[in-house]
């Protein structure tokens, strides 16, 4: 077996053993990297260009979606610094973080119009029922946050009677309430939306976690125990809708708590003065 052998500049005959090559190092572009040096150094010089730049900074700060929040308090509890760069403030979020705290705001998100201006779009939680319970009226969204305490309830929207009372704990504002009865009260609430004649002014939870409907007209429906809901409101419907119109004038009450035996009770009818 012939071993490789080469000629050195000196003329010497050099043997390389079998198995072990000779590593060439490539030269180190120099030109790559002083090209990419240069560019960092532009971009990093375009940057700092852009956030000195006094024609960026923010000036006017418009405020969209406020329904009842009035925009001074927005502004107040904002408090959106003053002459900032309008990309740095495009990536700030103390000041979305310090208006999400307000317990009537679902969610905030803000945006840049250039040269100087900064759009905050706030989202308003919207009353889904009203908690009635230690005494005040709390105002619920969809996602079981009490938002609001009120005097007197809003129309349009059912009241949720607590009898007893609740851990103050429990209800502060901007807090979601995990109780296992709101939860079924919600379930009965979102499948009376599709039977109006069932239409519940309020709904009384007693301490039993029993459930109670109390339509305009002073006709209650006795569900009892939040089981098989879709079943008794079923049994429910049928029996109002043959009692036809008036229906609380007749009937004091109708127990579908057991929807397999339906009971009723009738009002008393008023008799006529003796003259």
């Amino acid at each position: 077996m012939h071993k490789r052998t080469h000629t050195s500049q000196t003329g010497r005959i050099v043997v390389t053993p079998p198995g072990k090559r000779r590593v060439n190092r490539r030269r180190r572009n120099w030109h790559r990297t002083i090209r990419r040096v240069c560019a960092v150094a532009l971009v990093v010089e375009a940057a700092c260009l852009l956030l000195a730049n006094p024609y960026l900074r923010v000036t006017h700060v418009r405020i969209e979606g406020l329904q009842t929040l009035p925009a001074d308090q927005i502004f107040s509890e904002a408090q959106v610094p003053k002459k900032t760069n309008i990309f740095l403030m495009a990536a700030r979020q103390p000041f979305v973080k310090r208006l999400q705290v307000d317990p009537v705001i679902d969610h905030v998100s803000r945006a840049i119009e250039l040269p100087h201006t900064l759009v905050l779009r706030v989202v308003e939680r919207q009353p889904y029922t009203v908690l009635s319970a230690n005494g005040g009226y709390y105002v619920l969204d969809r996602k079981r946050v009490p938002f609001r305490l009120v005097e007197t309830p809003p129309t349009g929207v059912p009241v949720l009677a607590l009898e007893g009372d609740m851990d103050p704990s429990t209800l502060a504002l901007g807090k979601p309430i995990g109780a296992d009865w709101l939860v079924q009260s919600y379930k009965l609430i979102a499948l009376l939306g599709a039977k109006k004649n069932l239409e519940a002014k309020s709904i009384k939870v007693d301490q039993n976690a029993n459930l109670c409907l109390n339509r305009s007209d002073n006709l209650q429906i006795k569900l009892g125990q939040p089981e098989e809901l879709p079943a008794k409101l079923a049994v429910a419907q049928e029996t109002v809708t043959a009692a036809g119109e008036n229906a609380g004038a007749r009937i004091a009450y109708i127990d579908v708590s057991c929807p397999s035996q339906p009971a009723l009770m009738p009002r008393p009818q008023s008799r006529p003065a003796s003259r």
